[in-house]
């Protein structure tokens, strides 16, 4: 089974729940842990975070809830990670609101924080400016 994790951040423990469920019972080779992002992974490194959690444990502490709500997803494929914004879209108030990124290379030496730092940064830019008007976008 692929082994995957989201982290939250702004959800409550009943919509992670409906949203793990709606993922599960598409069926798969999955086995998908969601998290509360936490005021003591705020600090720590992406990658030293996911090799706690894939570990089986958890750094514990009360949950991050100012800012943007964030999923960042740690999953094999981008059509996974657009089953599992799917599930939770659907069970959340203004889904357009919510921040998705899937963990990169090079998010793993960030920290948590510089990571919602910038997913946010870059959710305000996509939310604020027509790729239209954008030279480079016209390329694509």
């Amino acid at each position: 089974m692929l082994q995957e994790l989201c982290l939250f951040r702004g959800f409550t423990k009943d919509q992670a729940g409906q949203a793990l469920e709606l993922l599960k019972a598409e069926g798969g080779e999955f086995n998908t842990s969601f998290a509360p992002m936490t005021e003591k992974m705020r600090d720590m490194k992406m990658q030293e975070i996911l090799e706690t959690m894939f570990g089986g444990s958890h750094p514990g502490g009360d949950p991050l809830r100012e800012g943007h709500r964030v999923v960042i997803m740690a999953v094999g494929s981008k059509q996974r990670a657009v089953s599992v914004m799917r599930s939770i879209k659907s069970v959340s108030p203004d889904p357009q609101d919510i921040v998705f990124a899937m963990v990169t290379e090079t998010a793993m030496k960030w920290t948590l924080q510089e990571y919602i730092d910038h997913v946010s940064e870059e959710h305000e830019y996509m939310k604020t400016h027509n790729p239209a008007d954008d030279p480079d976008m016209k390329k694509i």
